[in-house]
Parts: structure tokens; C-alpha cells; sequence
């Protein structure tokens, strides 16, 4: 069982028990989506005076990991979805009063800047679409980034849902109830104040996680997602191999090394996480202390984000030939587990490229 698990049984329950039906139906079941407004998940990190939870990053990021633990769909929309939301730090006053007395306000986007944004009088003309906005057919508000014309530099901005045309293209192994749906506009018009700029010299609220550099926000987050994904493994791989009857003696030596398997690595995945949470404790706790954070704390950040996802998921992979032919099954929650591992793991974030955060 998931050893640290911020979230009741009774939740875990609700939200696993909707996985599978879901996924058939390509979004978030009404459920799961009832117990997310409830507990304002999509809203994490927004200010109580706008109706959110105002969590720390810390607060944050636990509980995005015990979300994935009960299902990786949901627990990958609330973090994308809460993380949209989070640029409520960087609205105008009238911004963020407009968008979030949205009932049920969701935002979803994409971070590619695939759109451009003509300087038109008091606002701008804006075409582009833009792919991959986990939890686009709940989302009230979609934000995504342009080029500037004339000026070639980036900014964001925020649309209505009405203002947008969706394209149901997630076409994917994995992460299916996430409705990752493209999006795009064409010649829209907009005022001014529904840009902003994504960055700590922008902020116009006060909360420290405003302030926190947005890069290794992205990768505890995003990582946070893939350990508790394949801590639901574990357990899902550990009940299956236990209740398995060997017909002969080579079924019961695979047996016996899948048990192996789910015993170290389940040890190894606890080591990744201690010194994953150690980290992103110490760059928060400087943050709210001194206002920045060292390079070589944001580099260990950074580094022990990549080591959880990735390693987390070798080890899982390790794993699934032991337990057998029913983990392949595409309608049981072993292999939508396992399918969503391998979709969730191939974000950018997650991919070693050898990079110092000097610029963070």
C-alpha cells in the first residue's frame, strides 16, 4: 500500500473505481470530477480570497502524487489543470476576479508557442492552436503562449472555452481519460489584460510558490505524477503475483523473482522519493528564508525529480514480464497503470539532456 497517502481511503476508493470506465469514455467520469471541485483541486495553488486552497509547493506536490497513486488520469489533469490556474499570480486584479468567479473554474493549455499575437488598438488578434491541454472538455479557461508581432518576443494568454475550438485528438496508449485535446483560434480578438507574463519579476500576488522558479515547479509536479503511478503498480503487481498458483516449477521461480522484484523496488522507489522530497523541502524552505534559491539546490531539484520518474519507471518495467499474460490486458487496471507510466514518462521534463539551471 502507498506508504505516505495524504488522501483518505474513501477518495482513493471513489477515484479508482471510476479508472476503467474513464478511460472507455475518453474524460474524467462525473465522480471523479464531483470530487474534485469539492476539494478545490483544481485550484491548489490559488488564493483563498479567490475560493482556492493556496497550498505551498510541498503541500502541493504530495498530494498531486497521492492523486496519481488512486488514478494516473486524474492525477495528471489536476496537475496540469492546477498548474494553469497557478498564473493567477500573474494576472491583473480584473483578470483574476473575472476568471476565477467561474463556478467550477478550470484552466487547461498548452506551454508550446504555437500561436501569434497581433498588436491590434487596446488588444490583440490571435491565431494559433496548440496541443496537449490535459482536461480540456471540463476547462472554463484554456492559456497558451504567442509570438508577439511586431517584436518576436513570448507571452501568455488566456481564452474562454467559447472563444476556442477543441480537437478530440489524444490518440495515445496511455492517460486516455486525460482528454488531452488540441486546441486553436483563428483572428481572435481580445483586450489587453488577458495576457500575462510567466515569470517571478511579473508576480502580482504575494504567495511565495509565485516566486519559485517555474522550471523545477514543472518537474516535482510532473515527477511526483510518475512515483505515484508506479507505487499503484507495486501494490496492483504485488496482489496479482501473491494470488497466483504455479503449474510447475518454472511458474514458481518467476513467482518467487517477481516478489523479489516488487520487494527491492518498491526500496528503491522509497530511497528515490526521501531524497526527492529532502530536495524539494530544502529549495522551499530557503525560498520562503531568502527569497532565491542557490544553483545547487535547484540543480538537486532538478536532478532528483529526473532520477524518481526515470528510475521509477525502469523499475517498473522490470517488473511487468512477471506478471503475466493478464497485465497486457487492455481492460484491467494493472495494464492502464502501466499504460500510463510509459505516456506520462515520455514528457519532455523527464528526458536527460545534460542541462544546468544557470538560467533558472
Amino acid at each position: 500500500m502507498y506508504p505516505t497517502s495524504v488522501l483518505p481511503d474513501e477518495m482513493i476508493t471513489i477515484l479508482g473505481n471510476h479508472s476503467l470506465q474513464a478511460e472507455e469514455h475518453g474524460r474524467l467520469t462525473t465522480e471523479q470530477l464531483e470530487l474534485i471541485y469539492r476539494e478545490k483541486w483544481f485550484q491548489l495553488f490559488v488564493p483563498k480570497e479567490y475560493g482556492g486552497l493556496a497550498l505551498s509547493l510541498p503541500e502541493a506536490v504530495r498530494l498531486e502524487e497521492s492523486i496519481a497513486y488512486a488514478d494516473g488520469s486524474v492525477g495528471w489533469v489536476v496537475t496540469l489543470c492546477a498548474g494553469a490556474a497557478m498564473f493567477i499570480g500573474y494576472f491583473s486584479e480584473d483578470l483574476a476576479n473575472e476568471v476565477f468567479s467561474t463556478p467550477n473554474v478550470c484552466l487547461a493549455g498548452s506551454g508550446q508557442a504555437t500561436g501569434t499575437a497581433k498588436i491590434m488598438g487596446n488588444g490583440y488578434e490571435i491565431t494559433g492552436s496548440w496541443p496537449y491541454a490535459s482536461g480540456a472538455p471540463d476547462a472554463t479557461h484554456f492559456t497558451a503562449n504567442c509570438i508577439i508581432e511586431p517584436g518576436g518576443e513570448i507571452q501568455s494568454f488566456i481564452f474562454k472555452k467559447e472563444e476556442v475550438t477543441l480537437q478530440p485528438n489524444w490518440k495515445y496508449i496511455g492517460l486516455n481519460a486525460t482528454a488531452g485535446y488540441s486546441f486553436s483560434v483563428n483572428n481572435l480578438s481580445i483586450p489587453a489584460n488577458r495576457t500575462f507574463i510567466i515569470d517571478p519579476a511579473h508576480a502580482t500576488l504575494p504567495h511565495p510558490v509565485y516566486r519559485y522558479p517555474f522550471l523545477q515547479l514543472a518537474e516535482t509536479t510532473i515527477a511526483a505524477n510518475i512515483s505515484g503511478m508506479c507505487l499503484s503498480f507495486f501494490d496492483l503487481a504485488r496482489q496479482l503475483i501473491v494470488e497466483k498458483e504455479p503449474a510447475n516449477a518454472r511458474a514458481e521461480g518467476v513467482k518467487s523473482k517477481g516478489l523479489q522484484l516488487i520487494n527491492s523496488g518498491i526500496a528503491e522507489i522509497e530511497l528515490l522519493r526521501q531524497a526527492f522530497y529532502a530536495a524539494l523541502d530544502a529549495s522551499w524552505s530557503s525560498h520562503l528564508a531568502n527569497k532565491e534559491i542557490t544553483l545547487p539546490e535547484l540543480n538537486a531539484v532538478s536532478e532528483s525529480s529526473l532520477h524518481l520518474a526515470q528510475q521509477a519507471r525502469n523499475l517498473v518495467n522490470g517488473l511487468y514480464p512477471y506478471c503475466g499474460l493478464y497485465a497486457a490486458r487492455t481492460d484491467t487496471m494493472i495494464n492502464q497503470v502501466w499504460r500510463n507510466i510509459n505516456t506520462a514518462s515520455q514528457h519532455t521534463l523527464l528526458v536527460d539532456t545534460d542541462r544546468d539551471n544557470s538560467f533558472a
